[in-house]
């Protein structure tokens, strides 16, 4: 089971789509949201953010992806884009077990902040029962992330459990918990959290998100950048299947 950017692991588990067994499956969204935040922590500072992605699906679950959002991470100079891409594998273990492995690049192009927060991430993803999931992503060079820079370029790693719960045809309610160990970088690390409503109302979906991040960030990133706050996406979903 593919898991797509959001802004937390539990987010994405709503945009999954179908995987391809002899056909390639083109799949993606166009929308926004009221607050774009990724691991806890806002990259517009409470402000809403157009956001777009497509996935493209090959027969022997192969497939690459991109994403691109608006963005405004810092108060002073700041990017007006965040741009990834990614390409991995889905495989099916068993009846009961699934697992996914992806490769991903975080760019922000024309950034003008000094320090570089573009990077490159792997993560490794076990899925049970296509509902709960473990993910564990690694990144070896950072020397920045969302809003603040880094104090040494280090090596970064993200714990997220996650699940999701259909409530009915059109309703499915999601929970999950991260942790985001930055202690090479920020000598620090934090938990952010969130619980997310979708409707699905196809081809349109709503989520309706409650997110929080402890208070440990606040040590280390912008003020607006952090704290609990309230988001809701709106999406359009598009497939040639």
């Amino acid at each position: 089971m593919k898991l797509p950017r959001g802004s937390i692991l539990l987010i994405a588990l709503a945009t999954i789509p179908a995987h391809a067994d002899s056909a390639t499956i083109v799949t993606g969204s166009l929308g926004g949201t009221s607050d774009f935040v990724f691991r806890g922590l806002s990259l517009t500072r409470g402000k809403p953010a157009a956001q777009g992605s497509i996935d493209v699906e090959f027969p022997k679950e192969f497939y690459i992806g991109a994403f691109a959002a608006t963005c405004d991470p810092n108060a002073g100079p700041s990017p007006n884009l965040e741009v990834d891409i990614w390409a991995g594998r889905y495989w099916r273990v068993s009846e009961d077990f699934s697992a996914d492995f992806r490769l991903s690049q975080y760019t922000y192009p024309d950034d003008p902040r000094r320090k570089s927060y573009n990077r490159t991430e792997v993560t490794g993803t076990v899925g049970f029962h296509n509902q709960v999931f473990f993910a564990t992503s690694y990144s070896p060079e950072v020397e920045a992330v969302a809003s603040s820079p880094g104090y040494v370029e280090g090596q970064t790693w993200a714990f997220e459990l996650s699940g999701r719960h259909p409530i009915n045809d059109r309703f499915a309610i999601s929970a999950g918990f991260g942790h985001y160990a930055l202690e090479d970088v920020y000598h620090d690390s934090y938990n952010y959290w969130n619980v997310t409503l979708t409707a699905t109302l196809a081809p349109f979906e709503l989520q309706l998100a409650y997110l929080g991040v402890d208070d440990s960030a606040a040590d280390h990133f912008d003020e607006d950048a952090v704290g609990d706050r309230v988001a809701l996406t709106a999406l359009w979903r598009f497939s040639n299947q």
